[in-house]
């Protein structure tokens, strides 16, 4: 699975970037992208769930002119792969404001967010993430005022309810990454193996971690669990983490 989203540049207005025209390896420093002031830094949401987190500034204050605004725009792709029916969800968000319906005290323009939802096990948790986790961010009592607080509470309250629906298969599972583009600032979090790539004149910069059984933190948490990592698999069967080991 994979989406792309990039700013619309207004009729009579042009884009002061040149058109990539071809992709590089992903690099591992934020550092080479040019005109971008970044400070990503990855931080645990709670003793109980890691998560990655990091922020980046889109644009420097200079390069926005008076009464301008970038629009959004986004497409994704989706294949299944060998597997009979697909497990997977995303979700395309291109304005947030028009999304949740009002613009409150603290919500700047533009706003905009994407997710991937890399299921296993099923449908239900991928699905369940997919529909409420934008929610769960925008009703956080962090949020617009703490973003990252607000994400990594949304991520440990979907864990969280998934584990306790008695609806959803409990087999079921999902990574989750997500994109919130709030003003001039993006902000990328991430549990599981998706990740986020930048594109920026020609090079694809990584903005996110892998979130593996085989990172030293989740190794130890799934065997204080009672779990085993085997050749960096999950009891030697699944190449996530889970929220139940």
């Amino acid at each position: 699975m994979s989406g792309g989203v990039e700013p619309e540049t207004p009729p009579g207005s042009s884009s002061g970037g040149s058109t990539p025209v071809g992709g590089k390896p992903p690099r591992h420093h934020l550092t080479s992208i040019r005109h971008c002031a970044s400070s990503a830094r990855i931080a645990a949401a709670s003793a109980e769930f890691e998560l990655d987190s990091g922020t980046l500034s889109l644009i420097s204050p200079t390069d926005i002119r008076p009464g301008f605004l970038p629009v959004f725009r986004s497409g994704s792709f989706a294949d299944i792969g060998p597997k009979s029916y697909m497990e997977d969800e995303h979700l395309c968000v291109d304005n947030l404001i028009e999304h949740l319906g009002v613009r409150g005290p603290g919500i700047p323009a533009p706003g905009a967010f994407y997710g991937v939802f890399d299921g296993h096990g099923g449908t239900d948790a991928a699905c369940f993430v997919r529909k409420n986790i934008l929610k769960y961010i925008t009703e956080d009592c962090h949020f617009p005022n703490s973003i990252e607080m607000a994400i990594r509470s949304a991520f440990v309250k979907a864990d969280h309810a998934i584990a306790d629906s008695h609806s959803l298969d409990r087999n079921s599972g999902t990574t989750a990454l997500t994109v919130l583009i709030f003003g001039r600032k993006m902000l990328v979090a991430n549990a599981g193996d998706c990740r986020a790539v930048l594109g920026k004149r020609g090079r694809a910069v990584e903005l996110s971690r892998d979130h593996k059984p085989n990172c030293k933190v989740e190794r130890l948490r799934i065997e204080n669990l009672g779990g085993t990592v085997f050749d960096g698999y999950l009891n030697g069967q699944l190449s996530v983490a889970r929220g139940d080991w």
